[in-house]
This record gives structure tokens, sequence and C-alpha cells, in this order.
């Protein structure tokens, strides 16, 4: 194999006697290159996205959610039991449905969302706050915490003492009549406007926080609550605390871990990140067509070499080898310089940001991008696969019995 190994250097590496056969090497590994550093620099991106959204979600959305499989409400009675449990720092009961806001003749559909004290020790929303503070009584007055979206919608002033707003939430207990007019149809309360918090967009516009004591007045559900959110301890033995709870709550609850709440918007990303794997392997897979012709070509220019070879007792899978191994060397090549390329274009964008957003709606300046080792090692692996797969003719064809008469007839 070193005798293999050796040969194909120098093939490929020889500074005697440049050729075509020379340049289209030097193309070959070039071509490669930019295909592994492309890749690199595009999974890199997703990857940027797909921890930005983590860094997003977890603002809002727990470590761990709780909630019953067949009723939307149930018993708020298992705090203490899950609370217990070794991994669980805090657990928060939380009862949230769709009311209506209204507000100086403007009104908005969104999400009340009531919680426990309980809820503030776990930091989410509190650090996401830009004006006020997050509180749900002052002077004895129930207050809410607005979504930064609702705000402008409604005109809310959060500085102002006096402005009330009217909030109505469906009372499910009254069956829809079409034929009859509906009285008390709609519960409603007024609450006033402690803080305004930012996040994204999809929360922005659409949540208000309250306590959990409120919502339940307003919703007619009194020790009733819709999930429990539980923030952990160490976030990495989510798996396991999770089976944990399940064994200890039942069947009649479902758990879902913070991945798993989103498991729509993260299954899209993987399933894209799988298509840019699959499109830039047909890429890199014509890539290797330059590899194909490169070692076809060099098997007829290197016909001497191999006869000497032949000569001096070489035998037929050695010379395979030596394209063989003229591809790995190739793509080994094409991956120490791609991903040189790849980490050093992904580092100047993370530090620098070079490539902006052109959306003024955007919550980032520039492309997030992070480089994952584990990526590189799949790409090395890939590339260096097609390199050797492409060789692998070239090889049979030179060290075919055929070609070994013809080259015997050669040397004598």
């Amino acid at each position: 194999m070193m005798f293999s190994f050796k040969a194909a250097l120098r093939f490929i590496l020889s500074k005697n006697n440049k050729t075509f056969i020379n340049i289209l090497s030097y193309i070959s590994i070039l071509t490669l290159s930019l295909g592994t550093a492309a890749m690199i620099i595009v999974l890199s991106v997703y990857n940027g996205l797909e921890n930005t959204l983590k860094s997003i979600y977890e603002d809002f959305d727990a470590d761990i959610k709780i909630e019953n499989i067949e009723s939307k409400y149930f018993n708020n009675d298992l705090i203490s039991d899950i609370k217990a449990l070794e991994n669980v720092e805090s657990i928060s009961g939380i009862l949230e449905n769709k009311v209506i806001l209204q507000h100086d003749q403007k009104e908005v559909v969104a999400y009340l969302k009531g919680v426990d004290s309980n809820f503030i020790e776990q930091n989410r929303i509190v650090n996401n706050l830009t004006e006020g503070d997050f509180v749900f009584e002052k002077n004895k007055l129930e207050h809410a915490v607005f979504g930064r979206g609702i705000k402008y919608s409604l005109g809310i002033n959060s500085n102002s003492n006096f402005q009330n707003i009217k909030i109505f939430a469906l009372n499910e207990e009254k069956e829809l009549k079409p034929n009859t007019i509906q009285k008390n149809l709609f519960n409603d309360e007024n609450i006033k406007v402690s803080g305004v918090f930012a996040i994204e967009n999809s929360f922005d516009n659409n949540y208000v926080f309250s306590s959990l004591s409120f919502a339940q007045k307003l919703f007619n559900n009194t020790n009733k609550v819709s999930s429990y959110e539980v923030k952990l301890k160490n976030i990495n033995k989510i798996k396991e605390t999770k089976s944990i709870i399940n064994n200890k709550i039942g069947e009649e609850y479902i758990v879902l871990t913070s991945i798993e709440q989103r498991a729509g918007l993260y299954k899209i990303l993987q399933t894209e990140k799988l298509v840019v794997y699959i499109v830039f392997g047909i890429v890199l897979l014509l890539s290797s067509i330059n590899i194909f012709f490169l070692l076809t070509m060099m098997g007829v220019e290197k016909q001497k070499d191999i006869a000497i070879m032949f000569s001096f007792g070489a035998k037929r899978f050695q010379i395979r080898n030596v394209f063989i191994s003229q591809g790995i060397i190739i793509g080994f090549l094409s991956v120490v310089l791609g991903s040189f390329t790849g980490l050093i274009l992904t580092t100047l964008q993370k530090k620098f940001g070079f490539i902006s957003i052109q959306m003024s709606s955007s919550i980032l300046e520039a492309y997030p991008i992070d480089f994952n080792f584990t990526d590189m090692i799949i790409i090395s692996i890939m590339v260096l696969i097609i390199s050797a797969t492409a060789s692998i003719f070239p090889g049979l064809m030179s060290s075919s019995k055929d070609k070994i008469f013809n080259l015997n007839k050669l040397i004598s």
C-alpha cells in the first residue's frame, strides 16, 4: 500500500514535466475544495438559524411542558409531586386561552396566558421587558404584561395609570343557539398595563401575561390549569427527566420537551439541512467527474511508468491502488483546503457580519452562522468516498489483463 501511495503522490505533485494532466489535477482539487467550502458555509448558516431560533424560543418556551391529553383544563394538584423530582428547579401552573382585547374602539384577538408566582422565578419573559415591570398587581388592581405588537395595535400607553384594557373571553358554559339571542356569551374583565415585552413578532403580536388567578376568574375555571411549565436544573438531562415525569404522573398527560413543543419547525429545518446534503452531494459527485477523466488520461499518459513498475514486479492490485490512492489524495487535499476556507469565512461572518440581512423587520442584522465540527466530518467522508469511487474505474482499466499484455509488448 505504501508503494501505491508514494507512486500516486508522485504522479499528482511531480514538479518535473508539467503537462495538461498536472494542471487538470490542480483543477480537480480546486473544484472539490470550492464545493467542500460552500457546503460547510451553507450548513453553518442553517446551524446559525437553528441556534438563533432556539435562543429565541427558549425565552418563551419552558424546558418541559405538561398537558392533559383528553381535556383542555385539569385540576391544579400535581405541582408538589413534580417539584419534588431531583432535576426540577421550578414548576409553574399555566392557564392559557384566546381572548379579545379592546381599547379605545380598537380590538385585537390574542392569547391570555395566566401564570402563577413560580413563573417569575424561571426568568424567561422578565429578561425581555422593554417597558415597565413584570408584575400583576399594583395598588390592589389587576395588571398584565403585553406584547409590543399588541401595544401598538391597541395604542396603549404603558405609563398611564388611568388606562384600562377590557378583556373578553368566551363563556364556554353557554351553548351557542343560532335561533336565539344569547346573553352573557362572553365573560369580561378590566385590566391595566404593567409592562411590555418584545421577543419575536409571533409572540409580541399574540400574547398577554396575567396572574393565574385573574385568568381562572375570566375563564370560569377556579383551581384549573391548561398546562404546567417546568424549568430544569440540568438541561442536559431533559430526556431522562421527561421519562421520570411521565412515570410519575401517568399516561393521561403528555410531556413535551422544548424541541417537541416546536417539533414542526425543527423538522422543517432538519429536512432543509438534509436537502442541502443531497444537493451538494450531487454537486460534489459532478465535480468528481474531473477526477474520472483526469485518472483515465493519466493512465494513458503514464503507460511507460506503469510498464516500468510492472517490470520491477508490481502487481495488478498495486497499480489499481495507485489510481485509487490518487483519488483519495485529491479528496484529502480538497477536504483540507475546503475546510480551511469554509472555517475562515464562517469565522469572519460570525465575528464581523459582512453579509447582512436586508430586511427592516428582521431581528438580526447579519446572517447567523455557527461552524459545526460534525458537519465537517460528514462532508469530509462524503468527499473522500466520492473521490475514491471516481478513481476505481480508471484504476481497473489501467490494471486490466489486456492493459498488462499491451504494456509487456511496449517493454519488449
